[in-house]
């Protein structure tokens, strides 16, 4: 492709030739045609991209931290103010910049306020429950990176506790009944009064979640859409359970540490702001501790989604709760008392679901416990408390009982929420020489129905920073490829991983924690994300691949640990072993598309070449052949 092409050249001089054996000596002073000039067709070096005020990448997976298919067309939705969000060729979003195909978005920020940006959103994928998000900006920290977790709408087989599935009305009947559908009417049953979808945690899952959820659907029950607007064709009941995995805190060794969980498909994440209790405009922020939680749809064969049922009309939601379950705000109902549920609850321990126990005292779930029940709005990706659930001991081995009516459609949830008692938490992490860490590592929170990860995207291993600290106590343990390698604080280590517990993660604020592992070898490697010409058959001479700006991703092991935005040639810093692979995904500015490329760990650098149509000029030849110049740029790259 770069070799020069003489077609034209060629042409050029036979024409020249020809005139000249023509040209006579005659006296009738006949002009003489000047010869044509040679010409070729040339490319015009394509126009890079420029660098933005910042970037945002948001990577999208599925429940066990595998990226979507890229046949699987994603859809962001900002709930918050999209002020300042650009695409990443510097023009304003619109809609079509809202949905990908595959697992990533990239946006540019025209520029940062000087205390900072936040953005919210919701993301939903064709066949997956939706989950939303946030990511935070400031001058100092302006590329920052989100990962979101979506669960298939059918999941029965996987390494996370969480099972859905999907079934007609028609399937839910069992033997002796019928169901049909009268948009007028409802849900019209024959020999049942309700029917129901059940979803378990296998038994093979036993040591490390229990539980699961029983939606019950009653006769006569309406399907209304958000506007109210009754369906026209039946739905399909889609119900999907997420496990706490308290039962996983107690067998799981002090050497290793989950990579993937179910809490970590938790919308909004277990860190969290919730509506202030007192009826403010304000909110507080805490954490939620789950007794687990469910997501239930209703939806047609076109994308309707069902939200109510009807006057007077709900849906019962029975679900098992590991009895393993933490209980950070400890309070019984007493049934000789006076008073309701709720009566009792907002009285001594709960104002609209937060726990108001001053210093509450944290303990193991027990029968007759009140668990707040709060539901998920999607379209706000805000959670909103809704009634209290009774703890009741039907004589299960492993699980008690809480059943709710549901009125409406969402995730539901059962969850305590108690307030952070410090604005941030920040520690430092050393190697096992005593160095400033940078072994790709992430920092996970747990408890018996809470978790959280701290996964870091700026390369900075040596510090970790948790803004929405929970007040309650936690183990602290320091993720690497499925294993802990956490010693403990610095001076009261032993060479031995092991998780290290906190009554109160505040009081770690400051600290400095050491790693079992010393850093492996690193080389560093140069990339550089450039414009080649793709349009080869269209000219004779190329041009010079351009430097362009663009938003990448590093993977290790298939999983993103590093983003970037540049422009032109930047280190990466790889990892030489024999179980470590790479691989960079990056972003088509123009095409808004991401490309892939493995990466070899040595010091050679590499190309991430995007390909695009140059625009071609016809030029005059000038000098001995014309030049094959451009010898890059015929679309190859570097």
């Amino acid at each position: 492709n770069n070799e020069f092409k003489l077609t034209k050249l060629a042409l050029a001089l036979g024409v020249t030739l020809s005139l000249s054996g023509c040209l006579s000596d005659d006296d009738k002073n006949d002009t003489v045609p000047e010869p044509p000039v040679p010409t070729q067709d040339v490319a015009v070096p394509p126009t890079a991209v420029e660098l933005q005020a910042g970037a945002i990448t948001i990577s999208v997976v599925d429940a066990t931290g595998a990226e979507l298919d890229d046949d699987v067309t994603a859809t962001i939705s900002f709930t918050s103010d999209e002020d300042g969000l650009l695409t990443t060729d510097g023009n304003a979003l619109t809609d079509e910049d809202k949905s990908v195909l595959g697992s990533t978005f990239g946006y540019a920020l025209e520029s940062i306020p000087a205390d900072g940006v936040s953005y919210d959103f919701v993301i939903t994928a064709d066949g997956y429950l939706s989950n939303s998000g946030s990511v935070s900006l400031t001058t100092t920290e302006n590329v920052v990176a989100a990962e979101i977790r979506l669960t298939p709408r059918t999941l029965q087989d996987s390494d996370v506790a969480i099972v859905a599935d999907t079934k007609s009305l028609s399937d839910l009947a069992g033997d002796g009944v019928s169901a049909s559908y009268d948009p007028s009417t409802g849900l019209v049953l024959d020999g049942a009064e309700e029917i129901s979808l059940t979803q378990s945690i296998p038994s093979s899952k036993a040591t490390k979640a229990v539980g699961g959820t029983t939606v019950k659907i009653k006769n006569g029950t309406q399907f209304l859409d958000k506007d109210g607007v009754a369906l026209t064709s039946a739905p399909s009941l889609t119900v999907g359970y997420f496990s706490n995995e308290a039962t996983r805190d107690t067998t799981e060794a002090e050497t290793d540490a989950s990579e993937d969980s179910s809490l970590d498909a938790f919308p909004g994440g277990l860190g969290l702001s919730v509506a202030n209790p007192d009826g403010s405009d304000s909110e507080v922020a805490g954490s939620f501790t789950s007794g687990g939680f469910v997501a239930i749809e209703l939806t047609d064969d076109a994308g309707n989604k069902v939200k109510t049922f009807g006057e007077g009309n709900s849906l019962t939601v029975a679900m098992q709760v590991d009895k393993n379950t933490s209980n950070p705000c400890a309070f019984k109902f007493d049934s000789s008392a006076e008073g309701d549920l709720t009566t009792q609850a907002e009285a001594s321990a709960f104002k609209n679901g937060v726990c108001q126990i001053t210093n509450p005292t944290v303990r193991a779930l027990e029968a007759n416990d009140i668990f707040p029940v709060w539901s998920y709005d999607e379209d706000a990706g805000k959670w909103s408390f809704e009634n209290y659930g009774l703890v009741v001991d039907s004589g299960a081995t492993a699980t008690f009982d809480v059943e709710v009516d549901v009125n409406h459609l969402s995730y539901w949830n059962l969850d305590y929420f108690n307030n952070r008692t410090c604005s941030s938490v920040s520690f430092d992490i050393v190697d096992s020489n005593g160095d400033a860490n940078t072994v790709p590592v992430s920092i996970a929170l747990e408890s018996r129905g809470y978790r959280t990860v701290y996964r870091i995207y700026d390369g900075n291993y040596s510090k970790a920073k948790f803004n929405y600290p929970p007040s309650f106590p936690v183990k602290v343990k320091i993720l690497r490829d499925n294993k802990n390698v956490l010693d403990g604080v610095v001076g009261s280590t032993d060479d031995t991983a092991s998780a290290l517990t906190t009554s109160n993660l505040c009081e770690l604020n400051g600290a400095d924690l050491e790693l079992t592992v010393a850093p492996p070898t690193f080389v560093t490697k140069q990339l550089t994300p450039q414009f080649v010409c793709s349009n080869t058959d269209d000219f004779d001479v190329g041009t010079s691949p351009v430097p362009t700006a663009s938003n990448i991703k590093l993977l290790r092991n298939n999983r993103m640990i590093r983003n970037f935005y540049a422009k032109g040639t930047f280190p990466v810093t790889l990892e030489q072993a024999e179980n470590v692979s790479y691989s960079v995904k990056y972003q088509n500015p123009l095409t808004k598309r991401w490309l892939s490329q493995s990466i070899a760990a040595n010091t050679t650098a590499a190309s991430l070449n995007i390909p695009v149509v140059c625009e071609v000029e016809e030029q005059p030849i000038t000098g001995g052949t014309g030049g094959t110049g451009g010898t890059g740029g015929a679309g190859n790259g570097g």
